[in-house]
């Protein structure tokens, strides 16, 4: 049987409030609740140090980035679609269009990530 190791802590103001919320949420004691938290925040910590792999944040980043730029294209192809006499007439201009959105959608990604822009 393995030694326990009590930690004993207090918590205010937002803390408290957001602890007090998963407790309700989770309808577990105090101590589990903690328990349950510290695992999670731990496993995250440890991780993301632990390797090269990319970390929860990139991968989130990137699952972003690529959700936009689908996004953007669908919007295209919807355009360009309306009339196949339309798309095959306007292909070259379509290819530059595409490439110019992807890029215009990485920089809002990018300023969006640094907290420049709140869409």
């Amino acid at each position: 049987m393995t030694k326990s190791c009590p930690i004993q802590t207090y918590l205010t103001g937002q803390l408290k409030v957001d602890f007090e919320q998963y407790r309700q949420q989770s309808g577990q004691k105090n101590s589990e609740c903690a328990r349950d938290l510290l695992e999670f925040a731990l496993r995250i910590k440890l991780n993301a140090s632990e390797d090269d792999r990319p970390s929860n944040r990139e991968l989130l980043e990137e699952i972003y980035r690529r959700v936009r730029h689908v996004s953007a294209n669908v919007n295209i192809i919807h355009t360009e679609r309306y009339s196949n006499d339309t798309f095959d007439i306007n292909a070259k201009a379509a290819a530059a269009r595409r490439k110019f959105h992807a890029a215009t959608t990485n920089n809002n990604v990018n300023e969006f990530l640094e907290g420049k822009n709140k869409e």
